[in-house]
């Protein structure tokens, strides 16, 4: 037999609006932050296209490593948003099904 949750109740949880700030306020600084750094790209290349030809090592420039930098970018952003999962938002996630079971 299937079970039936309230879901009202569950979406006024006081651990259920814990998770969801804490979620929301960590995605959205770090979406932003991701946002600002990878349209750095279009506009410094836009308006200092010299700063791209600037020779760093032999034939490597400063773009091809701020090009590979997003990359290490996006890793680390999931990186840090496992770690804070695996900390924070499970802990709530499993303290909430705790509850309402």
């Amino acid at each position: 037999m299937a079970t039936t949750y309230d879901w009202g109740n569950i979406a006024r949880n006081p651990k259920y609006l814990e998770l969801k700030r804490k979620k929301r306020v960590f995605l959205f600084g770090w979406w932003a932050a991701s946002s600002a750094f990878y349209f750095m790209l279009p506009v410094l290349s836009g308006y200092f296209p010299e700063l791209f030809k600037m020779k760093i090592i032999g034939v490597v420039n400063f773009g091809y490593l701020f090009i590979l930098s997003q990359f290490v970018a996006a890793f680390f952003v999931a990186f840090i948003y496992t770690r804070v999962a695996n900390n924070q938002f499970d802990r709530l996630t499993d303290e909430l099904v705790r509850e309402i079971q």
